[in-house]
């Protein structure tokens, strides 16, 4: 698609086709948006190069005084002006030179165009909160009202003479007057609305739906940017968390394109007809975020649970970012595999090669040197014995005595090592603040030594709560928790740590990774193959439950309230883009409606 759409835009520009040249960038802008939703960044980020460099050359050589549809005459400067600032705002990638793109089109629109242009940048002015500047745009587009209904009266009157909708009207002026009054009705709503900090989605869709009608444009794109300030404007806004019934209080999720999608209650409908189908009792719950300690006499602290590439991670960014939301909290993630790079706020790295996104790094090379040389004498103590003639099993026996003696020497080496690093440089190694996410990268050769240093941050980190210098509330995550099973430091920040404001997520495939530490948490679980039945928890599973864990689709969880003793089936189709997230909804809606009907 992506190279057929290349071709379409090079193409349309050498010709000066202008239909070509949209509908070109619209399967490119598929592409990208495709790669990007599936998680492939480097391959969209690819793409958009290609796209910025055949807009760059269209901006750069485009004829300002050519006639409008000419090769690279006005109307192209203007649309590649408007489709740069479009892909940027879509991927949420730099909304500062998407302002700067638009800025610079507003030269070439007239009408529809000049109106497409300015409720883009006002909506970037105000996700980025510059108020002052929105109000410039709704003076200069008061001072613009003779001009722009002239524009839009010329425009009707050229396109939409053989409408039936225009055939109702009395007149092109009197319609472009409509036009012109429902477009200055929603700068103002904005403006108004953002200003005493309250949600303005409703009316303003209203508003703007008007607007669609009387232009006959396609603005559609524009329920998408609204939202996203809509969510700006809401993101501002700390709830008032107050549910003595369950632990953790459910929030509505607020990102990017849920709010008041109207497939929701659809998509929570179908499943509950799912439920009934199976001949199961189980509630249902859709779009829903839990936001930890809110019940200060329920469980503080949340266990998820579930195989491989089944929603786990995803559904612990959501959480992540609806707790900072909602309650101002901070975050603070040990990931493994690099996964919460795009919701970081600064990364910490230990060890490894330096990446591009690492905010703060630490090379701590001596500790991987140690563990080298610890293989290395191990490796040679092997050698040793083999040469003596030793027996197999006498040979395993006693590598595996050296190992066993030099681990808690080399284990001591590496607490230390981390002790000294954080003594000395502990606003570096800790950036912990309320409102921010932070990412701690481990990169070591061996598990068992990433999972010692994750062991003795954890312990600072506990400390620095019991001595009041964490922000008020602070969410831990940590990935592969079945490898801290049984640590001392985990298990106290379960038994103490909502006394201190700090909460525990463990994430891990194991369902009875710590018993510990899963029956002192709620529980969220995924997909898993199967649940030993003399496990620790295996009583609290109903029989729906242990039937529906091993049917559960990607997504799909059953959520444990221990406060009233029930399982709840939930899905959570938000992900971290717009798009991805109704794909997921509708192909959600179409299998279950396949099953169903």
């Amino acid at each position: 698609m992506a190279i057929k759409a290349e071709e379409a835009l090079k193409s349309a520009i050498s010709d000066g086709n202008a239909s070509r040249f949209i509908r070109g960038y619209f399967d490119y802008e598929k592409a990208i948006l495709y790669y990007e939703g599936v998680g492939k960044t480097k391959e969209s980020t690819k793409l958009l190069q290609r796209l910025e460099k055949i807009f760059e050359i269209v901006i750069t050589k485009g004829n300002p005084d050519a006639p409008y549809y000419d090769k690279l005459g006005p109307f192209f400067i203007l649309y590649a002006r408007h489709f740069s600032a479009r892909i940027l705002e879509m991927l949420n990638i730099d909304l500062r030179a998407a302002t700067a793109n638009r800025v610079a089109a507003l030269d070439f629109a007239i009408g529809v165009e000049w109106i497409e242009q300015v409720l883009n940048i006002m909506i970037d002015l105000l996700i980025e909160d510059y108020i002052d500047h929105c109000l410039r745009y709704l003076k200069f587009t008061k001072d613009k009202k003779e001009q722009l209904i002239e524009e839009l009266s010329i425009q009707i009157g050229e396109t939409h003479t053989k409408s039936s909708f225009w055939q109702r009207k009395q007149s092109a002026e009197k319609a472009a007057a409509e036009i012109y009054s429902s477009f200055l009705r929603l700068l103002g709503l904005m403006i108004e609305k953002y200003n005493k900090g309250e949600g303005f989605l409703k009316e303003g869709l209203k508003v703007l739906r008007m607007l669609k009608v009387s232009a006959e444009a396609d603005l559609e794109y524009l329920d998408q940017r609204m939202m996203a300030l809509e969510a700006k404007i809401r993101s501002n806004v700390r709830e008032e968390i107050n549910d003595s019934t369950i632990s953790h209080v459910p929030s509505k999720i607020v990102p990017h394109t849920i709010i008041d999608d109207p497939q929701i209650p659809v998509l929570q409908d179908l499943l509950k007809s799912f439920v009934k189908k199976k001949g199961m009792d189980l509630d249902v719950r859709i779009a829903q975020i839990p936001i930890l300690g809110a019940n200060p006499a329920g469980s503080p602290h949340l266990a998820i649970l579930g195989q491989t590439g089944v929603g786990k991670t995803t559904l612990t960014k959501q959480i992540l970012k609806e707790n900072v939301r909602a309650q101002d909290c901070a975050a603070i993630v040990f990931d493994h595999h690099f996964e919460y790079a795009d919701i970081a706020d600064s990364i910490v790295q230990i060890g490894g090669t330096r990446r591009d996104e690492t905010s703060v790094y630490f090379d701590v090379e001596q500790i991987g040197d140690t563990f080298r040389s610890a293989q290395k004498f191990i490796q040679n103590q092997q050698e040793v014995f083999s040469r003596a003639g030793a027996d197999p099993s006498e040979l395993a026996e006693k590598i595996k005595k050296y190992e066993s003696d030099t681990r808690p020497t080399i284990n001591k080496f590496i607490i230390d090592t981390i002790e000294g690093l954080i003594d000395k440089e502990e606003s570096s190694v800790l950036p912990i603040k309320s409102g921010e996410i932070v990412v701690f990268w481990i990169v070591m050769d061996d598990a068992q030594i990433a999972t010692t240093i994750v062991s003795t941050f954890i312990k600072y980190i506990l400390q620095m709560a019991i001595h009041e210098r964490l922000p008020h509330k602070t969410i831990m995550v940590t990935e592969e928790a079945q490898r801290l099973a049984n640590d001392e430091w985990v298990r106290n920040v379960t038994s103490e740590g909502r006394k201190f404001g700090l909460f525990l997520i463990a994430i891990s495939q194991v369902a009875e990774f710590d018993p510990w530490i899963v029956s002192n948490s709620e529980l969220s679980v995924f997909k898993l193959r199967k649940i030993d039945p003399q496990g620790p928890i295996s009583d609290i599973f109903t029989p729906e439950a242990k039937l529906m864990i091993p049917n559960l689709d990607v997504g799909e969880y059953l959520t444990y309230y221990r406060d009233k003793r029930s399982w709840v089936l939930s899905y959570n189709p938000e992900s971290l883009t717009p798009i991805h997230a109704k794909n997921m909804i509708a192909k959600k809606i179409s299998r279950l409606q396949d099953i169903l009907y």
